[in-house]
C-alpha cells in the first residue's frame, strides 16, 4: 500500500547517504499452500499471509532460498513449498560435489578471487560449447531479466564441464595442458555467471561434529571402504555392491576415483 515503495527508497538513501539502486524490479507475490499443514481456517489463512525467514533459515541455506526465487521470472508469483526448497537443495548438491572435483583437478578452489571476464572479450572460439553457454546465459539475463531461463542455463554449463572432465580423463593423470586450460576457462565463465546472480560467493557451512565423533565416522567409513575394496579384489562382487547399497542406504555415497574411494554423506 501507499508509500510503501517510496519509504524503501526515502529509507535507503537517508541511512546510507548514497543512491538506493539504478533499478528496482519488485518481484511477484509468494503464494503459501497452508491447507496441508494448518488444522482450523484461521491457522490456514494466517500460514498462507505468513513466511518468517529465519524459520526458512533454519531448515535451508540462504543460498538455498536465493536459488529458489531466482528460478521464477520476476513478474510471475512465486509457489512456495518446502518440497520445492528441497528439491532446490538437491540440484545445488550437483554444483558443490563439481567445486570439489575444480579442486582435485586445478588444485584451486573454485571459491578464489578471479578476474572478471571482460564483454566481448575473446575467450574461446565460437564453437567451445563453454563460450556458447556463456552468451545464451547472458541473452537470457538481458531478455527481461529472466532469472530462471539464466539458472537452466547454469545447469547446462555444469553439465558439458563434467562430460568434458570425463572426456579428457582429467582426473587419471592422462590430461593435456591444453585440455586443462580449456576446462579452466569454463570453470571461471562458471564462477563469473554464478557471481552475476550472487551465488556461489563462498563455499556453504558444514554442520559442526565433534572431534571424536568425527574420528569414529572416519575410521569406520574407510574400514567399510577398505572391506569392500577386498571383496572386489576377491572377486566377491556381491558383497562389494551391497556395502555400497547399504550406505546408500544410509545416505552415505561412495566415489571410485583414480586415487581410491572416497564418501560423502547426501
Amino acid at each position: 500500500q501507499f508509500p510503501h515503495h517510496e519509504n524503501e527508497l526515502a529509507q535507503s538513501r537517508s541511512f546510507n547517504g548514497v543512491p538506493f539502486v539504478n533499478y528496482w524490479m519488485h518481484n511477484g507475490l509468494m503464494k503459501i499452500d497452508g491447507a496441508k499443514v494448518s488444522k482450523t481456517k484461521e491457522e490456514e489463512q494466517k500460514k498462507k499471509a505468513t513466511l518468517v525467514v529465519n524459520e526458512v533459515l533454519q531448515k535451508f541455506e540462504p543460498e538455498t532460498l536465493r536459488f529458489f526465487l531466482l528460478a521464477t521470472h520476476y513478474r510471475r508469483p512465486i509457489d512456495y513449498s518446502e518440497d520445492r526448497l528441497e528439491e532446490v537443495r538437491r540440484g545445488l548438491d550437483g554444483f558443490y560435489r563439481f567445486f570439489e572435483r575444480v579442486e582435485r583437478i586445478t588444485k584451486k578452489s573454485f571459491y578464489a578471487p578471479h578476474a572478471p571476464i571482460a564483454e566481448g572479450s575473446p575467450v574461446g572460439a565460437p564453437s567451445d560449447e563453454f563460450a556458447v553457454l556463456r552468451k545464451k546465459f547472458l541473452e537470457h539475463m538481458d531478455d527481461d531479466f529472466n532469472t530462471g531461463g539464466a539458472i537452466g542455463v547454469l545447469y547446462e554449463l555444469l553439465s558439458a564441464l563434467n562430460r568434458f572432465a570425463d572426456s579428457h580423463q582429467l582426473e587419471t593423470g592422462k590430461e593435456t595442458l591444453d585440455d586443462l586450460i580449456a576446462f579452466e576457462r569454463g570453470v571461471s565463465y562458471l564462477r563469473e555467471l554464478s557471481q552475476l546472480l550472487g551465488v556461489f560467493d563462498k563455499a556453504p557451512q558444514k554442520p559442526k561434529e565433534d572431534d571424536a565423533s568425527q574420528q569414529l565416522a572416519s575410521g569406520l567409513m574407510q574400514l567399510l571402504i577398505d572391506l569392500r575394496a577386498e571383496a572386489r579384489k576377491a572377486k566377491n562382487f556381491a558383497l562389494g555392491d551391497q556395502i555400497r547399497k547399504r550406505l546408500s542406504e544410509l545416505g552415505v555415497t561412495l566415489e571410485d576415483r583414480p586415487g581410491g574411494t572416497v564418501w560423502r554423506k547426501d
